[in-house]
């Protein structure tokens, strides 16, 4: 049997840490509802939404911290697997109640996407404006027809109401605009707490774990390297977070320096996402809004420091650049220049595609900023967008398609398979083709100085196998469940890969208002397998996991 008193205890103090990180949007809330002036905030407030939440997540910690009163103060290797998955889970639950309970998504289960999504840093969203018939002033629905499949149309509502002037009628807000101010803070922060990941934070606020202490940040780091920076995995998460802060602060400050029209509130959400490669916006028009070719530099270049590796970081805090130099590193950095240069080079010559519409066509210099700036978007799972690239050319697409499987940096915050797999599996190809030739030679697996073994080995191509087999199965659950091939394809991608944005129904301009409750909810269980990187999550499935030792 799992030891439910200690996981009861680890959760208790987990959510009792959880619960001073809701104070942040309920001090906003209150803020916005009864100090700053009443133009400054139009939209709907929610300080009772996070009052309640608070109050809740309290109570949960309570009832776990009473259950696990008599825990072992051991964490073993079987309850920190379990502890993961359940921390998550639990999260997301909690963490979807200030988007129910501000009624600014009336679906409980669409508070939860919500919610996972930004735990996950996937950034995808249902948030839509809802829509209206401009003489009898009803709600519409909303149409959309994929255009290589006239014959299926998806019709939905929209989930949230505008804000419209009180004596015109006319609306002022709408969609993402039209959302609490601490709402809008709370998306955003949810990604910053995922990034990192909430397990390494819990690794740096509790206690001594005991023996488990270290396996359970293995199971929270992405990708098939866990570097750890110090000995002990608390000082390890303490060291990440000191320096996932910093650069926090860093994109905030520039953001608002640079850009004269930029608010402090926009520049502090958009940092809490892009540092995470979450890709939350605050704006109906995300990075486009702000029409600023230094803001998107800005933007981009935290892209790529969210899609490092952390530890590489340290190593040139303390001057160790000869560490630095890891195959890893410079096989991201090659595909994303040669991913960049691929997708702006289709689009030269081609009708420009704004999130409003384009008439102009691509300059060589338009097309490197546009075509760079969603290559890596969608390579780093950031998911933030300045132009409709569901109108570019099939092989921009396409390309664009690749670069999300491939994602960024083991141990970073970015989604996608990871580089480091990817070099691992050329090495491990070519090792087996020099053996057919050579098989009298005695040859080790490396990447870099690192020797890789054939359990790893193994595991990777074991990873490789579990990917394309969840692929093949969440497209087909798709369209059995009445979505076009094209939109499926591109939503598995974007959810088993954290990136946020996808094609045609899930294009740039558009929400996932438009699935079904049974594609939201497979899409939340795509959304976390992705970020655990399935294998804590499969485990949990097998039947010996759940025997006596």
């Amino acid at each position: 049997m799992l030891d439910y008193q200690e996981i009861s205890r680890i959760l208790g103090k987990y959510f009792r840490a959880f619960s001073f990180v809701l104070l942040i949007p309920l001090a906003t809330a209150i803020y916005f509802q009864w100090i700053a002036p009443p133009e400054m905030h139009p939209q709907p407030h929610s300080a009772k939404a996070f009052a309640w939440t608070l109050a809740l997540c309290a109570a949960v910690s309570g009832i776990f911290s009473y259950f696990g009163k008599n825990g072992s103060g051991q964490l073993a290797r079987r309850e920190s697997i379990f502890l993961v998955v359940c921390i998550w889970i639990v999260t997301a639950i909690i963490s979807a109640c200030p988007f129910y309970l501000s009624r600014t998504l009336t679906h409980p289960l669409d508070a939860y996407f919500e919610a996972m999504s930004g735990l996950t840093t996937t950034g995808a969203t249902m948030i839509s404006p809802k829509t209206y018939h401009p003489e009898t002033n009803e709600e519409i629905s909303v149409y959309y027809t994929n255009p290589h499949v006239p014959n299926k149309t998806y019709t939905f509502r929209g989930t949230v109401d505008p804000i419209r002037d009180p004596q015109t009628g006319l609306v002022l807000y709408s969609g993402v605009e039209a959302v609490s101010k601490a709402v809008l803070l709370w998306r955003s922060l949810l990604q910053w707490i995922g990034g990192m990941g909430i397990v390494i934070i819990c690794l740096t606020i509790l206690p001594a774990l005991g023996v488990g202490g270290k396996f359970l940040y293995q199971m929270e780091a992405t990708g098939p390297i866990k570097e750890g920076i110090n000995p002990r995995a608390r000082e390890t998460a303490s060291s990440l977070w000191r320096l996932y802060l910093a650069l926090t602060l860093m994109e905030t400050a520039l953001l608002f320096v640079t850009n004269a029209d930029m608010p402090l509130f926009d520049a502090i959400c958009i940092s809490l996402s892009n540092i995470s490669t979450g890709g939350f916006s605050v704006r109906n028009e995300n990075i486009a809004s702000y029409q600023s070719g230094v803001t998107e530099s800005i933007v981009l270049i935290f892209m790529i420091l969210g899609s490092i590796n952390f530890s590489l970081y340290f190593h040139a805090l303390h001057l160790k650049f000869f560490r630095i130099n890891v195959p890893d590193f410079s096989l991201f950095l090659a595909t994303a220049l040669v991913g960049c240069l691929i997708v702006s080079f289709f689009l030269i010559g081609q009708p420009q595609s704004g999130l409003e519409g384009g008439f102009a066509t691509y300059s060589w210099m338009e097309a490197l900023r546009q075509g760079s700036f969603q290559a890596l978007s969608v390579q780093t799972s950031t998911g933030f967008i300045t132009a409709n690239y569901d109108r570019w050319p099939f092989a921009s697409q396409m390309f664009m398609l690749l670069l999300m499987f491939i994602g960024g940096m083991s141990g970073s915050t970015a989604g996608g398979i990871k580089t480091s797999r990817f070099y691992i599996l050329y090495k491990i190809v070519l090792h087996r083709l020099e053996s057919l030739y050579r098989p009298d030679s005695v040859r080790k697996l490396k990447i870099g100085s690192s020797e890789i073994d054939d359990k790893n080995a193994l595991t990777v191509l074991s990873f490789f196998c579990i990917v394309a087999f969840f692929t093949a199965f969440g497209v087909i659950a798709f369209v059995l469940d009445g979505i076009d091939p094209e939109t499926s394809f591109g939503l598995m991608a974007c959810m088993m890969n954290n990136v946020g944005i996808a094609f045609r129904a899930a294009g740039p301009t558009d929400s996932l208002a438009f699935l079904s409750n049974t594609s939201k909810l497979f899409s939340t269980g795509w959304m976390l397998l992705g970020r655990l990187e399935f294998y804590v999550i499969l485990l949990l499935v097998l039947p010996s996991f759940w025997k006596n030792r």
